[in-house]
């Protein structure tokens, strides 16, 4: 190549060097150009690719603040906040400084522990139960022998809802027992009146629960003797 057509080439060297260079520019100001200012903080120039915890739940608390019940609930949006609050318990706690109520001690932090694993348990019966009443028929009318059969399938499953509430209600009093042992207050202070009431024998889904399961029995005893009158 002579020497005059090696400076024709020398400018299109150059053009592409510079955009190479202009296309190269820090991956901090790539990831973050819409917020960078005078002065960065530091935390920002973490990769966006690191921050997916904001969107993705790794911890309890994560899954815990995705619970969520609309005014106008039905039974797969129940189903979605059970399956939620199981992975949160199946979850690690976040660091303590993350936490979401502000922690002093290591003695504050078991027991801020403990008031979660309480209520998360005590959600998921809550949200078993409400599945349950869909099912469940409060009161047999005369007229309900015509649909006895619809109706014990129906209370069939209320059943097995009510029964399936039943471990998480046996949980939700083994963590508020452990959580009242550490003598301190935390700032969570819903769950403590909540742990004070099951502690003190005023909140009792147990006696409620069985109940309903013993109203079942009684309920397809009345369809049968209404059906044995029919005929």
């Amino acid at each position: 190549m002579d020497m005059r057509a090696k400076k024709r080439l020398l400018p299109v060297f150059l053009i592409l060097i510079c955009g190479q260079f202009l296309l190269a520019e820090d991956y901090q100001y790539q990831y973050f150009k819409d917020e960078k200012k005078e002065k960065v903080p530091f935390s920002d120039y973490i990769p966006k690719v690191r921050l997916h915890y904001k969107t993705v739940p790794h911890y309890l608390e994560d899954y815990y603040e995705l619970y969520g019940m609309k005014q106008y609930w039905d039974e797969n949006s129940l189903r979605v906040n059970i399956e939620k609050l199981k992975a949160g318990l199946n979850s690690k706690f976040r660091h303590p400084s993350l936490a979401l109520v502000k922690i002093g001690s290591d003695e504050e932090f078991l027991k801020y522990r403990n008031l979660l694993f309480m209520h998360i348990n005590l959600l998921i019966m809550r949200n078993y139960l409400s599945i349950a009443s869909k099912y469940d028929k409060r009161k047999i009318e005369f007229h309900n022998v015509d649909f006895a059969e619809d109706i014990k399938k129906s209370l069939d499953v209320a059943e097995l809802y009510y029964k399936d509430a039943l471990p998480y209600w046996e949980q939700t009093k083994n963590y508020a027992s452990i959580a009242s042992a550490v003598k301190i207050t935390t700032d969570l202070g819903f769950m403590e009146s909540e742990r004070y009431s099951i502690i003190r024998g005023e909140l009792d889904y147990g006696k409620i629960i069985n109940n309903y399961i013993k109203d079942i029995a009684l309920k397809k005893n009345k369809l049968d003797e209404l059906a044995a009158v029919k005929k």
